[in-house]
């Protein structure tokens, strides 16, 4: 029984999260027809420069360690702040699943890079609510913001996420807004500066401000032509889990009931930026991953059906060798 041992923390679950996502990522690299993504964004740049002299086997093992890290780090995060009224490895379990699904996921991209900026901003996010201190951490979720900003450009969204959660986390105050506002700017001020310094600011306008809206907007790829098997079964258990989050929602405590909508708002400002990328690669879908892990987790931690929650799993995990299986 997979999701009772993660359900129950088991020892063994914290064994089985490396050799999953070790096996996916050996999959997804014999099967994917590009594992290391260009993009035009700085600091992106500036990792795949580094790594100019990497032997691909070595750039597949440090995506996977890096989906490893952000794996046991949203379990953590989760765990800590108790999102979830309780602790288990559900979300490292689906996260694994959720960027498993498609192969294209598990590539080197600018989406797994920021994912990992997205948990840190999450866990600040979280301690906003009744903190004596809120300036220090709206900063650093705007700066983290900025700078997720510099690898992939649709990450500025998130602004959206920052606004509503301290609507949502703390009582309103302009001095709030001025602190994120300058947080936000500062890595964009020293971006300016290095393009201006090296006579770049042609490359710096076309980066950050199209001429037309036209090459922002790409709605190309939106229904994941291909994976509609996937996008069916990934609705059902969105839909499920949202109504079950109804159901308790007033259940369960003030904080969780706000935690749980600082996720919901991440997932959609997520499904919005898809629109917002330039690019009709699927690889981008998988910046959904982190909220939709949290939410699914909820639903298979309080639903009491055991055999529904394994029927339920197994159909996850079929989806993902149907779709492994597709890539060779």
């Amino acid at each position: 029984m997979i999701i009772s041992t993660f359900k129950n923390s088991h020892p063994a679950s914290f064994i089985l999260i490396p050799v999953f996502l070790v096996v996916l990522w050996w999959l997804s690299w014999h099967g994917a027809s590009e594992n290391l993504v260009q993009n035009p964004m700085p600091l992106y740049n500036l990792v795949v420069s580094m790594m100019s002299g990497f032997p691909l086997k070595l750039v597949g093992f440090l995506g996977c360690f890096i989906t490893i890290s952000q794996t046991l780090h949203l379990n953590y995060i989760v765990g800590k702040h108790e999102v979830l009224y309780k602790n288990s490895y559900l979300p490292a379990l689906f996260l694994i699943l959720l960027l498993g699904l498609i192969p294209s996921f598990l590539v080197f991209s600018p989406v797994l890079l920021v994912n990992s900026i997205f948990i840190f901003i999450l866990d600040k996010l979280f301690k906003l609510y009744k903190s004596p201190a809120p300036l220090p951490l709206i900063f650093d979720v705007s700066l983290l913001t900025g700078i997720a900003t510099l690898i992939y450009l649709p990450s500025i969204s998130l602004m959206l996420l920052i606004a509503v959660a301290i609507f949502i986390l703390k009582p309103f105050s302009w001095r709030d807004w001025l602190v994120g506002l300058l947080g936000v700017i500062i890595p964009f001020f020293f971006t300016f500066v290095f393009y201006f310094w090296n006579d770049g600011l042609d490359v710096f306008r076309q980066r950050f401000f199209p001429e037309s809206i036209r090459q922002l907007l790409n709605s190309e790829g939106l229904m994941l032509q291909g994976y509609r098997i996937t996008l069916v079964v990934i609705s059902v258990l969105f839909v499920l889990t949202m109504a079950r989050i109804r159901q308790n929602f007033y259940k369960n405590v003030t904080r969780i009931r706000n935690f749980q909508q600082v996720v919901f708002i991440f997932l959609l400002v997520a499904i919005a930026s898809l629109a917002f990328t330039g690019s009709g690669a699927v690889y981008r879908f998988s910046i959904l991953a982190i909220p939709l892990a949290i939410m699914i987790s909820y639903y298979f931690l309080s639903n009491k059906k055991a055999w529904w929650n394994e029927v339920l799993f197994w159909i996850l995990v079929g989806t993902l060798i149907f779709n492994q299986v597709n890539a060779f």
